[in-house]
């Protein structure tokens, strides 16, 4: 409980979708907005263990912090757009949808706090 205390808003929801919605760390720091369907209250987890995708449960009481954290992140995510920048979008879709990297169901939900070149 005490560790829990001195994590910051954007960690202690990290650290309860681990727990318990039962995520990788790689799969929780994937998540992008359009993983979550908070009117059903599940998790779509994309290419976790083995490749594979899985629905998971998403923590009711969460709700609102994972809200507050996705305003959070298009905020950064205006900021980027602006320098013409966005997340990396997976397969072609970024060849396909020149501009899907502007839409908000394609941010991460917890982006880096820094930019980085993305694979091709």
């Amino acid at each position: 409980q005490r560790i829990l205390q001195v994590m910051d808003t954007r960690n202690q929801v990290i650290f309860a979708l681990l727990y318990g919605a039962g995520l990788r760390i790689n799969e929780c720091l994937r998540l992008r907005v359009k993983d979550f369907d908070f009117d059903n209250g599940c998790i779509t987890v994309h290419d976790g263990k083995g490749g594979k995708s899985r629905n998971s449960l998403l923590p009711t009481r969460l709700i609102p912090a994972i809200k507050q954290l996705i305003e959070q992140a298009r905020l950064i995510q205006q900021d980027d757009n602006l320098q013409g920048v966005g997340p990396s979008l997976p397969f072609a879709l970024d060849r396909k949808y020149p501009s899907a990297y502007r839409q908000a169901a394609w941010m991460f939900v917890f982006p880096s706090s820094t930019l980085c070149n993305h694979p091709k």
